[in-house]
């Protein structure tokens, strides 16, 4: 008996063009992912301990600024848990501490590097991180609102109308220059729990 070869029915031949459509540019999409990935991974592998020492560096720097007078310092561990550092000169004495704390800003959380001396008086600020409006709360960066803090102790006080040892308000900013003043009163507080109050 003859045999008749059937020619392929077209549905099928649809189906198998339909699923190649999909599947390949679902695999092609597949390897350019799974290549991104490690191409970003190779990246940050990189990249992470330059970052890394550039902050360290950028720390550094900061403590040096806030506490002038040392020559060395060392990350601390307090018995909450908080981490501070403790300065020393070149003949290994202690010379102050360098606290950084924060508080919540009118823009987000406000980081402040702060400097304390064996007295007690702050001898220098940093800040490490603001967002606060351009013009107004962004002006807490400028000298003359840190220089305010210089050679003060105990607890401070924000004032729109400072006299005497008050800190005086950023106009149109209170709520920037409340964070700055309650971030430096933490470190403050903090001086006053590492030392107990002693001053030297």
């Amino acid at each position: 008996m003859e045999q008749i070869k059937k020619a392929p029915a077209k549905g099928k031949e649809k189906k198998d063009s339909a699923a190649k459509a999909i599947l390949l540019p679902a695999l092609a999409l597949l390897l350019i992912a799974g290549v991104s990935s490690f191409l970003l991974a190779y990246v940050n592998s990189v990249t992470a301990p330059v970052i890394a020492e550039q902050e360290k560096a950028a720390t550094a720097q900061a403590m040096s600024a806030v506490l002038p007078q040392a020559a060395e310092f060392s990350e601390q561990t307090a018995a909450d848990g908080y981490t501070y550092s403790e300065a020393t000169d070149e003949s290994g004495n202690i010379v102050g501490y360098v606290l950084t704390t924060a508080a919540s800003g009118y823009g987000g959380e406000i980081s402040v590097m702060t400097g304390i001396d064996m007295t007690g008086a702050i001898t220098g600020i940093q800040i490490l991180t603001i967002n606060e409006t351009p013009g107004l709360g962004m002006k807490a960066q400028e000298e003359s609102f840190l220089s305010q803090f210089l050679e003060k102790s105990g607890s401070l006080t924000l004032s729109k109308n400072a006299s005497g040892d008050e800190i005086q308000a950023l106009t149109g900013a209170t709520i920037t220059s409340t964070a700055m003043t309650e971030a430096v009163n933490a470190a403050l507080d903090g001086w006053q729990e590492i030392t107990g109050g002693e001053q030297k």
